[in-house]
């Protein structure tokens, strides 16, 4: 017994020796003037370990030196002993920007601390070599004026969850992100991820250069997961894949102002139709090869009362749209859709479908004019008296798919619906098909157009009688019938 006793207590001796070998020492990190700038890197390290110290000027002043004469900023340095490094700014250039000699900040480390960038008065601000994170709970906040380069096509930033990005320019001195001095082209570095839902996250007047290096069908200059953002006075400029990209139920609290161009895909590609519901007319997209909306989502399940905007650009509609609810789904007029082949818009017959364009502004549902085959058409199942199409133009529809009779508008039994004013047609096989003869009291119609419809104007699937006379299923009428 006495001698296990001896050797648990030289076990624990020994631990407590290699414990007490392990030193570690204080590292302060000051400045000469708090309100002129800050400095990052405070902490207890261990001995030899290497850490990085950045000086950060606040707007309008100017990082010189440290004060023992270095002059790098972020600088790397060795924990030898307890120090203390302090930075020292000045409100004079004294020859320009960081470090007294015009030289940019280089960045390379994620950021976990709330942190500034003011403008250092150079052509490129801050440098950021391959992929950063803003991650933790930190705060990024860039001044207005400040440019940031990337290095390659590997350049990036992601901001995670719980962290902010806030980039707030003017018009006079806009935040730019560009690629490498060298590389003029287009998809010189990669992209902007954001997953953060704070309200911290406000860009305004921020250029995006000639970014977007990657050609896959999700990818864009702007990645929004799951986010939540207020966007004004932005500009998109050249992508080698979309402008922005929408995913996760991502949500713009604002989105005014921007400019969306010379892109080699879409300006904006969603793949739910959370964030293009956020979106408003006063945007500009020009110069896209694609130069629509891309929809890649089919179901708008509305909790409350929706409304699609009217927008610059059509809405390319990849999966058609089906809308459910007991709520009503109303498209401004001038709202233009262009449906992919093989695929309709289709509703469940508790939403209520508002149409109402004008003759200035009419509502277009179209096929794409570069597809060999035609979207199948509306299939209008609406029980609701509120619902219109007013102004509308369906055109370029009409497969002949089983329960569908290949018309531009198949209206299903039990449906009401005011049709006025609408141009149908240039469809392979009907203009309009209804379901059976009791719609004929159901709907409301005048002052429509029909217009090449290969098999008729109107087909009827299912026969009977409307006011006192008999009608044939399989039939077709120029009109439907009063």
């Amino acid at each position: 017994m006495k001698k296990n006793l001896i050797v648990i207590m030289a076990f624990i001796m020994g631990m407590f020796a290699m414990n007490s070998c392990v030193k570690e020492y204080t590292i302060k990190v000051g400045t000469n003037n708090a309100e002129w700038g800050s400095a990052t890197g405070s902490g207890t390290y261990v001995a030899n370990q290497e850490i990085v110290i950045t000086a950060i000027p606040a707007s309008g002043y100017y990082f010189i030196k440290w004060d023992d004469e270095n002059t790098d900023n972020p600088r790397t340095v060795m924990v030898t002993g307890d120090k203390t490094y302090t930075a020292i700014f000045s409100n004079t250039p004294n020859g320009g920007g960081q470090g007294g000699n015009g030289t940019s900040v280089n960045i390379s480390d994620n950021i976990s601390e709330n942190t500034t960038w003011p403008d250092l008065g150079l052509d490129v601000d801050y440098i950021v070599d391959g992929w950063i994170d803003i991650d933790g709970n930190a705060l990024l906040t860039i001044e207005p004026g400040v440019t940031i380069m990337f290095t390659g096509q590997n350049g990036g930033m992601l901001v995670r969850e719980n962290a902010g990005l806030r980039m707030v320019g003017t018009a006079d001195k806009p935040i730019k992100f560009v690629g490498p001095t060298n590389n003029p082209n287009n998809g010189s570095w990669d992209r902007i991820v954001i997953e953060s839902k704070r309200n911290d996250n406000v860009w305004e007047y921020v250029h995006f250069i000639r970014g977007g290096s990657s050609d896959y069908e999700w990818d864009a200059v702007i990645d929004i997961q799951g986010a939540k953002l207020a966007m004004r006075n932005c500009t998109i400029d050249g992508s080698l894949g979309n402008g922005i990209d929408l995913e996760y139920h991502a949500h713009f609290t604002a989105f005014e102002g921007n400019t969306i161009k010379n892109c080699a895909q879409y300006p904006i590609i969603s793949e739910d139709w959370d964030g293009l519901l956020d979106l408003t007319a006063n945007n500009t997209f020009e110069s896209n090869r694609k130069n629509f909306i891309d929809a890649r989502c089919r179901d708008i399940n509305m909790e409350d009362h929706t409304t699609i905007k009217a927008m610059p650009i059509p809405y390319y509609l990849e999966r058609g749209i089906y809308f459910s609810g007991a709520y009503k789904l109303t498209i401004e007029p001038g709202a233009q859709f262009y449906v992919r082949a093989e695929e309709n818009i289709d509703m469940d017959d508790n939403s209520t479908f508002i149409a109402d364009g004008t003759a200035e502004k009419p509502i277009i549902f179209r096929g794409m004019e570069d597809e060999d085959s035609y979207w199948i058409g509306i299939k209008y199942h609406s029980t609701k008296q509120a619902s219109v199409m007013n102004y509308c133009t369906v055109v370029n529809c009409g497969e002949d798919t089983d329960g569908f009779h290949g018309g531009c508008i198949c209206i299903y039994s039990g449906s009401r619906l005011a049709l006025t004013n609408c141009t149908i047609g240039k469809s392979f096989y009907y203009g309009i098909t209804l379901d059976d003869v009791d719609l004929m009291g159901r709907i409301t119609h005048s002052n429509n157009t029909f217009i090449d419809c290969g098999a008729g104007n109107v087909f009827l699937s299912s026969g009977g009688t409307y006011n006192g006379v008999e009608y044939e299923g399989g039939q077709t009428f120029d009109d439907i019938p009063e």
